[in-house]
């Protein structure tokens, strides 16, 4: 179990997140997005390297899939697990 902070852990052997409320199963995709998120605490990551990272796409295809995958996590997870910054990208809060 990686904790990320108080309130995210996730489960990497059965490919779930915890926010809190209770552990929710994740798509391979919301998990490496969430994964990727999480090993980099309070920096902001850009689109592009998400996309290099979780969908092993060197290159942005210029499609919304980031935001589409981090909305769906958000609908799991809660609207505050992961922060947008604006013209920049997204991330995760810092253990406190």
């Amino acid at each position: 179990m990686l904790s990320v902070d108080r309130c995210l852990a996730l489960d990497p052997l059965r490919r779930a997140a915890d926010a809190g409320a209770a552990p929710v199963h994740l798509t391979p995709r919301e998990y490496q997005l969430l994964r990727h998120l999480c090993d980099r605490p309070g920096q902001v990551c850009s689109r592009e390297e998400i996309l290099a990272n979780a969908w092993a796409c060197p290159f942005d295809p210029g499609t919304n899939v980031v935001a589409v995958c981090v909305g769906r996590l958000r609908a799991k997870l809660g609207d505050d697990v992961i922060e947008t910054v604006r013209s920049a990208g997204y991330g995760v809060a810092a253990a406190k």
